[in-house]
């Protein structure tokens, strides 16, 4: 049985996405050690990037969500502002609200024609699917860069039918229960692998005086992470590959209201307020201040992604090996949620296609990813950055090297949008909706979305 799992996980990503991203966390150079010698090299990477030594310095607009905004983005932004009058660029990034907010800004700028030189986005297949904009994107098949990238890893994400639109950037994403190990240590506590023994570590960490769950709930966002993972016991618990469940979900066949895992995880995230395990203020409370929470202790864990530890590692650096990283306990057979990398793009509405073209080449060259990964350690397709991974994302990368990752379902599975899930857990938590509600909200939005688009299996 488990190994009938197993390839029914794997089979999500790609033998070949998994073993990348195994051989790029498993190395162990030494956290900066290649800054100086991607520095030296600056001059080389960029006559790969960009042809002869330019003698003029022009700046290109970047747009992304302000959490997308990282330390491995503020570094390599550095990075490009020291080495511009060799690279011949500059960025200027504009940054938009995440979530839902965000994503309506994106499609009124795509709709009016307000877009950057370079974008930062979920990748082609949301622009076409959800914005109905895969004609603003700029066909970037031919980079020299991506010789550094398994295709069979970009294919389906970056490349699109048949051409690249995008390229990777940030790490791989892995989703898990981050805590800090010192006051499970503290208190003799060892990560949990039941819901039930979740329970019990936390009323332990409760009687301690300490928060054990921290929400971070004035960013709306972080909001929708628990019942990620009830998600992905649906989709192993159908048989079913993962395209095949998102076939049945994308033709009408299956349903948000009908995944029960899905619906009992919503629950879950609301029994842990109800039973005094999360911080009283956490509709108020930031995603900022539960990295200082976690990182000082006075909250045991916090469920997100592995952009957490990249926040942690800049603005905590003394602080990072206390924290380590679990799957998130409901069975005693879990899984780590795993998202490919973002995804950058040129617009048709660059003022230089040709230079933005080359500053995307360089930005997934060797050279400026291995910049970014030494401020934000992870695991990364480019298959020539070397790295050392922090405890937590090692702890993370173990699990699916494992055979216990699946691919993250939000933007890798579904056809038409579903609406705000991050506004509907928000009304869930303040009495609004019933868990079952929210669960029906994504459907409804999913139906009113695909019917705009004619869609047959919606008549």
């Amino acid at each position: 049985m488990q190994q009938r799992k197993k390839k029914l996980i794997l089979s999500a990503l790609s033998a070949t996405m998994v073993l990348t991203m195994a051989a790029c966390g498993s190395n162990d150079k030494e956290e900066g050690g290649a800054s100086q010698a991607a520095s030296q090299a600056a001059s080389e990477s960029v006559s790969t990037a960009s042809g002869d030594k330019p003698q003029e310095v022009k700046t290109l607009s970047l747009l992304m969500f302000t959490d997308w905004y990282t330390p491995g983005w503020q570094a390599l932004e550095k990075y490009i502002g020291d080495h511009s009058s060799e690279l011949g660029f500059k960025l200027d990034i504009q940054k938009i609200a995440g979530g839902s907010q965000g994503e309506q800004i994106l499609k009124t700028k795509i709709a009016t024609n307000d877009l950057p030189d370079l974008l930062q986005n979920y990748g082609p297949k949301w622009m076409d699917q959800n914005a109905n904009a895969l004609d603003k994107l700029v066909d970037l098949t031919g980079l020299g860069s991506l010789a550094d990238y398994d295709e069979t890893a970009m294919d389906g994400v970056y490349k699109y039918k048949g051409k690249y639109y995008s390229v990777p950037i940030d790490a791989t994403t892995l989703m898990g229960v981050f805590y800090n190990k010192k006051v499970f240590a503290e208190l003799k506590l060892t990560p949990p692998t039941t819901w039930d023994e979740f329970l019990t570590v936390s009323e332990k960490i409760k009687e301690a005086g300490k928060t054990p769950v921290y929400y971070s709930g004035k960013d709306t966002w972080t909001l929708q992470t628990i019942p990620h993972f009830g998600f992905s016991q649906d989709i192993v618990s159908s048989g079913k590959s993962f395209p095949d469940f998102w076939e049945d979900m994308n033709t009408n066949k299956k349903h948000y209201a009908e995944l029960t895992n899905f619906i009992d995880t919503i629950k879950k995230s609301k029994e842990l307020i109800d039973k005094g395990y999360v911080n009283k203020s956490y509709l108020s409370d930031t995603y900022d201040s539960a990295q200082q929470a976690i990182a000082d202790g006075t909250a045991a864990m916090h469920v997100n992604g592995s952009w957490f530890i990249g926040e942690i590692i800049k603005k905590f650096p003394d602080k990072v090996d206390d924290i380590g990283a679990f799957p998130f306990p409901l069975t005693g057979d879990n899984y780590v949620n795993i998202s490919p990398p973002g995804s950058l793009s040129v617009t048709t509405s660059a003022k230089d296609v040709e230079l933005a073209k080359r500053a995307v080449d360089f930005i997934a060259s060797a050279e400026a990813q291995q910049v970014y990964a030494e401020a934000q350690p992870g695991i990364y397709l480019n298959k020539k950055v070397d790295v050392q991974l922090s405890p937590a994302i090692a702890d993370l990368n173990q699990a699916l090297k494992d055979g216990k990752g699946i691919l993250h379902w939000q933007g890798n599975g579904e056809l038409y949008p579903y609406g705000s899930f991050d506004k509907f857990m928000q009304d869930y938590y303040v009495g609004g909706k019933t868990a079952e509600e929210v669960a029906q909200a994504l459907d409804e939005e999913t139906a009113k979305n695909a019917k705009s688009k004619d869609d047959p299996n919606w008549k």
